[in-house]
């Protein structure tokens, strides 16, 4: 009876889980850089078992579903860490890119106004930095030119076009994506029937690397 009793005790103690919830974040961390995506999700659907608020848990799923295109499902982490952390950045500029996807495309430029309202507002913003004595939340910050750029993109497919130019304009003022933003405003000024202005901007694209400005360059200026 009593090697009964060790015996059943040895198997509770080796079938406890001793690991954290940032022990399993941590592991998928490293199945992550080597794109072992779904076994990372695996991973982090026990980190976040163990810890239903780690943020760090479910931004990190959220990442990986939309690598797999699971874009619904990451909408729904995204989503959790808003509720969370309502001026966390990060969640609302990965979850308009996924309603983007989706073809949500009001639904993704409202997450990215509500970005840039983390970061004070389109006009005077600023970006969090790391501090030792208050909690910023620099982490899930996002430049104002990665959110606009984005913005201008799900306008562009809104056909709000003005909006869209106005994005592409500020970007390409602050160096930011300078190829995809000559891109993208080079197809506004196309819809706009400007066709010397939109090849000027697709040619100067394709000569720094857009993938695919020369398409557009074929479809609208030769």
């Amino acid at each position: 009876m009593r090697q009964i009793l060790i015996i059943l005790s040895i198997l509770t103690f080796t079938s406890c889980d001793f690991k954290s919830s940032a022990d399993y974040n941590a592991e998928a961390e490293k199945l992550e850089r080597v794109g072992r995506y779904k076994e990372a999700i695996s991973l982090l659907d026990k980190a976040i078992e163990k810890d239903p608020e780690n943020i760090y848990a479910l931004i990190n799923r959220g990442v990986d579903q939309s690598i797999l295109e699971d874009y619904q499902g990451s909408i729904d982490d995204y989503t959790r860490v808003i509720e969370i952390d309502p001026n966390n950045a990060l969640a609302f500029l990965n979850r308009g890119k996924n309603k983007e996807r989706l073809g949500d495309f009001q639904g993704a430029i409202e997450d990215f106004e509500n970005a840039i309202k983390t970061k004070g507002g389109e006009s005077i913003y600023m970006d969090k930095v790391k501090s030792s004595f208050i909690e910023t939340g620099f982490e899930f910050d996002v430049n104002m030119e990665e959110i606009r750029f984005e913005r201008g993109i799900a306008r562009y497919k809104m056909d709000s076009l003005k909006l869209a130019f106005d994005d592409f304009n500020f970007c390409l003022n602050t160096n930011y994506k300078r190829p995809a933003s000559l891109y993208w405003r080079g197809l506004v000024y196309v819809a706009y029937e400007m066709s010397t202005e939109g090849c000027t901007d697709l040619n100067e694209a394709r000569k720094l690397g857009d993938p695919d400005a020369q398409k557009m360059i074929d479809k609208y200026c030769e």
